[in-house]
């Protein structure tokens, strides 16, 4: 009688130390810069030289270093098992919100255009709300597909 011995989970994908710290500090990346260049008037911290001496380049490394950690983790992913299903169990629920998301910012934004009413990321934003809200709806399109 041979001992099976348990099988050891295989940890990658998003499992992946290095895309697990290159996510993170994309999306700290991205967020600090966002409340830096937006002036809210926050208390806090003043804001790094480094980050203001990089301007708009602050887009692009949060960008890269999300892209960065998005590759790890579809190269790390583990092979799924014969017979398994390949889909999302919440793609259905992630794409109609997107969906959603996506026609109510844009709804909001023309509704509020022509108006007195400040909406203080909305109003600030201008045209880009059309290309936030079509991103959500692209997006949930790119749910679509992983329903199964």
């Amino acid at each position: 009688m041979s001992k099976s011995t348990p099988k050891s989970r295989i940890r990658g994908g998003w499992w992946h130390p290095a895309a697990i710290v290159l996510g993170i500090l994309g999306l700290g990346w991205f967020v600090t810069w966002l409340f830096y260049s937006i002036d809210t008037n926050l208390p806090g911290p003043e804001t790094p030289s480094f980050v203001t001496d990089l301007g708009n380049w602050n887009w692009a490394i949060a960008g890269v270093l999300v892209v960065a950690a998005s590759l790890i983790a579809s190269s790390t992913a583990p092979e799924p098992e014969p017979g398994a299903s390949l889909g999302w169990r919440y793609a259905p629920q992630l794409m109609v919100g997107s969906a959603l998301i996506g026609l109510l910012w844009i709804v909001t934004f023309y509704t509020i255009s022509n108006t007195e009413v400040e909406i203080p990321v909305i109003t600030d934003l201008g045209n880009w709300n059309l290309v936030i809200g079509m991103g959500f709806i692209v997006a949930a399109f790119g749910f679509a597909t992983k329903w199964e």
